[in-house]
């Protein structure tokens, strides 16, 4: 078990943003919101991960390994944007005892205590698109989930590129996102035609699920794949149904000049969710292979 600062973090825009704009999930306010008075970090962040972690995983049939990888004891795996460590901790179900397991992400604040992880995890503070020169063909497999509105177009060329880089010649990719088409009522078409422009000015990529497949094969991985399942949203379809904080907090960026105002828009949004029935989304697994 180990944790390092590997290089300064690279500012991504989903965390931080100049102006007024109030954005989801990581700044400083939010925290604070959601924070216990007495705590360091917020316990409600990290259950609401956790219950993000579970929904994810029973959409796609209860597997954290989508491609099919005969790991070994000696495999190293690498888990980018691990956030509070739900896949990583997670993962030894899916694998041999002993493969080493790595975790990264811009901020160690939603990092597990050391007290949750295992002696094979190995947490660092880095960015995705700058990966440590040592790593290169490193890791059997890398894992990526739910970094949609966290690139730009030309970051998310950059860490393809890194994962290509970091992986053992015949290891694979695993990416899983979410869109890009969001099907309900005339609230939830507008807020994300109006976010899907907001962010398209600014670079950004609401929907990276149409591009994520020609970017791995751009980049040099072969037998590319992707498996596309539904999530209904609304709690019309009980535990299968996403709620707000499962989705919109995700990757919930959007022209709101409060967190008052993001609130009451995400209200509406679940209340749309939840009266009309066939509400959905979908959640998409992409994975390549680095040529032998």
């Amino acid at each position: 078990m180990s944790f390092t600062t590997t290089q300064p973090p690279v500012e991504r825009t989903a965390h931080s943003y100049a102006g007024s704009l109030y954005i989801l999930p990581s700044d400083e306010e939010e925290r604070q919101r959601y924070a216990p008075p007495t705590s360091t970090t917020s316990h409600l962040t990290l259950r609401r991960l956790l219950g993000q972690h579970q929904l994810y995983t029973r959409l796609l049939s209860g597997r954290l390994v989508i491609p099919p990888i005969a790991f070994s004891d000696k495999d190293d795996v690498l888990d980018i944007g691990t956030g509070g460590g739900a896949w990583l901790c997670d993962a030894p179900t899916n694998l041999p005892k002993f493969v080493q397991l790595y975790g990264i992400d811009i901020e160690s604040r939603l990092f597990p205590s050391y007290t949750a992880l295992s002696a094979n995890v190995h947490l660092s503070v880095c960015s995705a698109t700058d990966l440590p020169a040592y790593w290169s063909s490193k890791f059997a497999l890398v894992h990526q989930r739910l970094l949609i509105c966290a690139y730009t177009r030309d970051q998310w060329r950059r860490s393809i590129d890194e994962m290509y880089r970091v992986l053992t010649p015949g290891g694979y990719a695993q990416l899983i996102e979410i869109g890009p088409e969001w099907v309900s009522g005339p609230k939830t078409a507008r807020h994300f035609l109006l976010l899907d422009e907001f962010l398209g000015n600014k670079g950004m990529l609401l929907r990276c699920g149409v591009y994520i497949a020609d970017m791995l094969k751009a980049t040099g991985f072969i037998d590319v794949k992707s498996e596309e399942v539904v999530m209904n949203l609304g709690k019309w379809a009980g535990e299968d149904g996403a709620m707000r904080d499962s989705v919109m907090r995700a990757g919930g960026l959007g022209q709101f000049a409060s967190a008052e105002e993001f609130d009451k828009a995400m209200k509406e949004i679940a209340e749309e969710w939840d009266n009309n029935e066939g509400s959905h989304t979908t959640v998409r697994a992409f994975y390549g292979r680095k040529p032998l």
